[in-house]
């Protein structure tokens, strides 16, 4: 990967220097941060930001070989392959990419701006939306011109297809990144890739040199299960609540009055006490699960079980008895008023065990 200054990008493209500053800090342009010498901060842009046409003007002004993809297009020799010919996931591919030139065409028409313009407007929206999607303007017209002469192959992104599922960085130096990637301090990836090199130089020097940041961040994103990220970056409760298997709880089969449910709710208002003291009220409600609806409910300054009878029995006077209870292990439910002793034992009772 080639990456230019934004004083290279400003010449390439005959504007200033603060123009293209300007579009980088916007998102306008992606580039990767450094810091330099003088501890100022220094944009590096990726070569294929750019458009084709000052891809190959920078080629050629460093006496640079030219990429196959930027040489003038010859007329393709690959057989044509009809849509159902291709594997399930290249037929995925392809239908993404004919929708992504479809919503390009419709954005163009429909928007204010000039083609140009609203075509990079457009390459930036995709980007957001689809952040794993490798497109720019050069991209979107060939990929136009292949759907326009109906070469579904076009279509396809098949770079570094021959070597996909392998990767550069030795394994001894991949699990000494994981130690400091999958930790709940979440160390950022470019830190772990320093301590990993810190590491490496005293332990295994010679595994040195390290592959590029990038061959690692590129790791990350593609050979870390997203659950395995979750508990090792944010613990085992964040994994639990958005990873872990789950019963779904349905509705459908219930009843009215066959479950009620009951929690307390904090209120984001403080009052003042007969004595003056200030704190902030709880509500102690039950509503049914079948309808959803308020049973029964109260106002205190202090949950309580005192406060959980009364709701229920506001909610029981005015529809009826229920068939059960669900609550949490909250003290005011667990109380004896309410539920017994429940799983809780007293000190002497549990001696006796």
């Amino acid at each position: 990967m080639i990456y230019l200054t934004t004083k290279e990008v400003a010449d390439i493209r005959n504007c200033s220097e603060r123009h293209i500053q300007a579009g980088v800090t916007s998102g306008m342009i992606n580039a990767q941060i450094i810091m330099a010498n003088n501890n100022r901060k220094k944009y590096l842009i990726p070569l294929n930001e750019l458009t084709d046409a000052e891809q190959l003007k920078y080629y050629k002004s460093h006496a640079i070989p030219i990429p196959k993809d930027l040489l003038p297009e010859r007329k393709s020799e690959r057989p044509h392959k009809e849509f159902d010919e291709f594997s399930a996931t290249q037929r995925e591919e392809i239908a993404e990419w004919i929708r992504i030139l479809n919503a390009w065409d419709e954005y163009c028409a429909t928007s204010k701006l000039q083609k140009v313009p609203a075509t990079e407007k457009f390459v930036q929206l995709q980007k957001v939306a689809n952040p794993d999607l490798n497109i720019s303007k050069g991209i979107l017209y060939r990929k136009k011109k292949a759907l326009k002469v109906d070469d579904l192959a076009g279509l396809l992104d098949n770079r570094g297809s021959w070597k996909k599922g392998t990767s550069s960085i030795p394994e001894e130096v991949w699990q000494c990144f994981l130690s400091f990637y999958l930790d709940e301090a979440q160390h950022p990836i470019q830190a772990c890739y320093e301590y990993t090199e810190m590491w490496i130089k005293r332990e295994a020097p010679q595994l040195l040199p390290l592959p590029a940041y990038a061959s690692f961040y590129r790791k990350v994103q593609t050979a870390i299960p997203k659950p395995v990220e979750i508990m090792g970056r944010q613990g085992m409760k964040a994994f639990r609540d958005r990873c872990a298997p789950y019963i779904r709880r349905t509705y459908e089969g219930m009843a009215s009055n066959e479950w009620w449910i009951a929690d307390n709710h904090t209120f984001d208002v403080q009052t003042k006490g007969e004595n003056g003291s200030i704190h902030r009220l709880y509500l102690t409600a039950f509503f049914d699960a079948r309808s959803g609806i308020f049973t029964g409910c109260y106002v205190t300054d202090a949950p309580s079980s005192q406060a959980t009878l009364i709701a229920l029995r506001k909610g029981i006077v005015k529809y009826g008895i229920p068939e059960n209870i669900y609550v949490d292990n909250g003290r005011e439910f667990l109380t004896f008023d309410v539920g017994g002793l429940g799983h809780r034992l007293k000190k002497s009772q549990k001696d006796k065990f």
